[in-house]
């Protein structure tokens, strides 16, 4: 038996965070959710911190590979801040959950992907592979989010991609 343990841990810096949930288990953020310290020099007025983990075991019996894996979207507390609750809007707030959504919709696409993955060899390989096109997906995605909708300013946008991130949400299956 093969046993291989990969967490993937996202946009976590300097720090190592011990707390987190996820979204399975806390779907809807509150201002409460964001125990962090904001930068002296941070230019926004929010800033949320989530990741990917996800882990996989194989076992090799009788010459075939069998896959069992868990994904996971994670959101990071202590690493997640907001300025002062003045400027914590509900605005704000729906900004940064759309972020925390659009993690969840990629631990669904790592999912879908894995269980379409038939192991063989080069799983270890095979299997970083698929993670890493998924994660460069959602980085591109997060980055897009907050180009587009100028970090939740523009409200005609940021309308916009509340549709189309829930949208999303709703079509992408939860293994």
């Amino acid at each position: 038996m093969k046993l291989a343990w990969c967490f993937v841990f996202l946009l976590v810096l300097n720090s190592n965070p011990s707390e987190y949930f996820t979204y399975e288990d806390h779907p809807v953020l509150t201002w409460e959710d964001f125990k962090g310290v904001p930068p002296q020099n941070a230019r926004h007025f929010a800033s949320v911190n989530t990741g990917i983990a996800y882990s996989y075991e194989v076992k090799i019996l009788k010459g075939d590979f069998h896959l069992s894996y868990e994904v996971e979207s994670q959101f990071y507390p202590q690493l997640s801040w907001k300025k002062n609750i003045q400027e914590s809007s509900r605005d704000l707030l729906a900004h940064e959950q759309l972020h925390w959504d659009i993690s969840e919709i990629y631990a669904r696409k790592l999912r879908t992907a894995l269980s379409k993955y038939r192991p063989r060899k080069s799983y270890k390989t095979d299997l970083n592979e698929i993670f890493q096109k998924i994660e460069s997906e959602r980085r591109k995605l997060q980055k897009q989010y907050d180009r587009e909708t100028n970090h939740g300013i523009n409200k005609e946008e940021q309308a916009r991609w509340y549709i189309k991130i829930k949208e999303q949400l709703f079509k992408t299956t939860h293994l």
